[in-house]
């Protein structure tokens, strides 16, 4: 299992949803209709490698820097990079924190 850091870079080319500003967004509420801010970041573990077609489920573990469990999941992805994947709405960036192996 990987545990990951995935860090919002940027917009997509054509969004479905837009993405507010970092001061706009409320962590831990319902945001409505709009995609995570630039600033945003979390780690967690991968419930799924990014594949094109699927969104990627992460078990959050922290968000921004601050312990908060629970899921994290993406729109679908539309392209696997050198650096991370892009989806629907947004450009990530992945970093390998560890990989366990559960055999």
């Amino acid at each position: 299992m990987k545990k990951v850091k995935i860090t919002k870079l940027g917009v997509a080319e054509n969004p479905v949803y837009p993405t507010p500003n970092f001061n706009e967004y409320i962590q831990g509420s319902d945001n409505g209709n709009v995609s995570l801010p630039v600033e945003y970041w979390l780690e967690g573990y991968f419930m799924n490698e990014p594949v094109v077609g699927s969104s990627v489920l992460v078990n959050r573990t922290s968000r921004n820097g601050v312990t908060c469990g629970g899921s994290f999941f993406t729109s679908k992805v539309t392209k696997i990079t050198d650096t991370g994947f892009e989806t629907q709405n947004s450009i990530y960036q992945v970093d390998v924190i560890s990989e366990e192996n559960l055999d």
